[in-house]
Formats: C-alpha cells, structure tokens, sequence
C-alpha cells in the first residue's frame, strides 16, 4: 500500500512538472513572437496620440533673413508708412534688405525681403535692356523702321525703333482690358489706331511702343519673349524671383495690391497680363531688382556703349526705358502696386522701394529723402 501511494505521487509530480515546464515555454515563445508597440511618452502640456502608428510632423516655416545695418533708414521708411520692400545698397553694402506691412491684408501676412511685386512700366526698362542686347549682337538697330520686322504696320516706314523706346513715335495708349489677346492681335489693334503727333516730333508715354518692341524682340530672336527675357536677363543677373504674368500667384511670397480710396481700402481688378506684354507683364522682388540694375551697370547684360546710349535722355530727360536726370530711375504703376527703381550715375548707391499699396505716399518724395539720408551714411 505504501509502495502505490508512492508510485502515485511520483506520477503526478511528474505530471505536474511537464505542465510547468510546459507553459512556461510557450509564455517566453509567445514574448519573442508578439510585435513590440512602443506607446508615446506623455510630456508636460502633450495629450498621448490616439493612435500610436500615425507620425505627426509639423515643420516651422523659416523667413527669408531681411538685413537691417542701418537704423536710420529703417526708421525713416517706418516713419513714413512704408508698405512693401526696400533695398538700399551703398558702396556694395546693402543697409536696407526688408518688408515693411502687409503683403496680404485679409490674411495678415507681412511683407518680407522676398515678397514678389508686380513692377508695372518698370517692365520697359527689361524690354529695352533686351532690344539692346539684339543690337550689340548685331542683329538690329536702333534706327531700323518698324516696316522692317512688321511690314504690315500702318506709317510702319516713319516709326523707328528709337522712337518707340523713347516714347517719340506718336502711337497712342491702347485699351487695357481684361480679356485675354495674343500678341498678333494685340499689334493690330495698337496699328490702328491714329498717331497723336509727327514721328520724332514731340514726347508722349504710351505703352503701345513697348509691346511693340516686344513683338519685334520675338521676331528677331526668333524665341517667346518670356524665354528670351528669362535665358539672357533674368538667369544672367541671378534673378531668381523673376517672371511673368499670372506666374506670379506660384510664387512662394506674392503680394497683393492694394488701393486706398475716400479712407477705404480696395484690391483693385487688374488687366489681362496679355494686354500688358512688353510693358508690364513683368514680376519681381526689390533684391532681384538690384541684381538687374547691378548687372546692367557693370555691362554684364549690354555693352558700354550701349549703356551709354540707353542712359542719354532724348526728350523729357528720358532715355531707353529710364529718365536720365540726376540719378537713372525708372517709375511703375500697376493698380495695386507703386514702384520705383534707381540707382546713382556712378552706380555707388541703388534705392529700390517696391510698394503693394496706392496711396498718398510719394515715392518720389521718400526716395529723395533716403538720398539725402545717405548722405551722411557711409
């Protein structure tokens, strides 16, 4: 009896150590097999992720560094309730790179050192810079008659290139509408209309003469004007927010114009860009703007011959696409934007203030002020 009751208790001891043995193996097996979820760590302030599996990233955007290293100016700009961006460079160093106010009012977004404007008429002096690249290339000139490259043009034999570039042809403005025209179109329409003085004969501003060369720049080049602008100017001065028309919208920090009227504020609707080819089609940013006046002064885009030439006024102290007074400057206007560009003879100091804003504020006026500013500034 004794001997059984042993035998027994042998048998389930055995038993129950297959059991532990077992199990314990399959919980080990089933540790190494489970995939193992790490749980996001609440921190202080931070709710724990619903889901574990899904990765939130949130990138902070970085500005576009602006350069203040001259206080005096920044408050003279501020002072005057300057709305868009400056570049002031004196002696190659730039003092002012900056926004100032709203790019986008609604959205509160500000102005910045790269904030893309439409340049108006500041357009024209591109165009001219590129009729003259043609010419020291040797495939026009200057005093070629329009009938030339559009022989279907009306008095096309009394009109030259230098009386469109110089606002002396005696064409008039044309509608600006806001509806879409290709160029072949647009030159007729210009054609017909009736010439307002004698070819040569007196001073009339007329963006009609700048979508003409335009054209012609197309047929000489043989390119898009867009393309031939883009290769040969904007790529050869570094401009890297530079283009055209309705492109704008696809720039990373565009504007929005602005017009204040009777203590309202309005954006106000805008031609076609078509309507505008050639004299004012044309977008940029003020850094870009001093990379072309740079460009141009240091015969990188022209010869100096015909800088020299582009620079000497011919009537009202205008030259190809600038005013040659004491300084060279160019002034634009689109409805919305108030822009002005120049830059010294000597080509030591260049001002340029590019505004999303038409108000009571002369740029004129306030780019005096930063010339007499500059002054005293080393």
């Amino acid at each position: 009896m004794k001997y059984s009751y042993k035998v027994f208790v042998f048998i389930w001891a055995i038993i129950l150590l297959f059991f532990l043995i077992y199990y314990g193996y399959k919980k080990i097996s089933d540790i190494n097999q489970v995939p193992v979820v790490t749980k996001p760590v609440k921190t202080e302030n931070q709710e724990i992720s619903k889901e574990p599996n899904e990765k939130k990233t949130e990138t902070l955007e970085i500005l576009p560094q602006e350069v203040i290293n001259n206080t005096e100016l920044d408050e003279l700009l501020k002072g005057k309730n300057f709305n868009g961006t400056a570049v002031i460079v004196k002696n190659g160093n730039i003092l002012i790179n900056k926004g100032y106010g709203m790019a986008n009012q609604e959205q509160q977004i500000p102005n910045n050192s790269q904030t893309s404007y439409y340049l108006g008429s500041l357009t024209k002096a591109i165009v001219a810079t590129a009729i003259m690249q043609l010419k020291d290339q040797q495939k026009l000139q200057v005093n070629d008659e329009i009938a030339k490259y559009i022989p279907d043009f009306p008095r096309g034999d009394e009109i030259t290139l230098k009386h469109l570039l110089t606002h002396t042809s005696g064409i008039p403005e044309h509608d600006e509408g806001e509806e879409e025209i290709s160029h072949d179109e647009l030159i007729k329409k210009i054609g017909k209309q009736k010439l307002l003085f004698a070819p040569g004969s007196k001073w009339k501003y007329s963006d009609s003469n700048y979508a003409i060369l335009a054209y012609i720049l197309e047929k000489v080049s043989g390119q898009n004007s867009e393309v031939y602008i883009q290769e040969n100017i904007f790529n050869a001065a570094g401009m890297k927010h530079s283009g055209f028309g309705e492109k704008f919208t696809q720039e990373k920090y565009p504007s929005t114009g602005y017009k204040i009227k009777d203590g309202t504020i309005k954006t106000p609707s805008l031609p076609h860009m078509s309507q505008l080819f050639g004299s004012g089609d044309i977008y940029t940013t003020a850094h870009d703007l001093y990379l072309f006046d740079e460009a141009l002064y240091t015969n990188k885009l022209i010869s100096k011959e015909s800088f020299t030439e582009m620079f000497t006024p011919v009537k009202k102290d205008y030259g190809y696409g600038w005013y040659a007074e004491s300084s060279y400057s160019a002034h634009g206007v689109m409805p919305g934007w108030n822009l002005l560009n120049s830059f010294t003879r000597n080509g030591s100091v260049y001002v340029i203030l590019l505004s999303n804003i038409q108000n009571n504020l002369n740029l004129g006026s306030l780019n005096n002020d930063v010339y007499i500013s500059l002054q005293n500034i080393a």
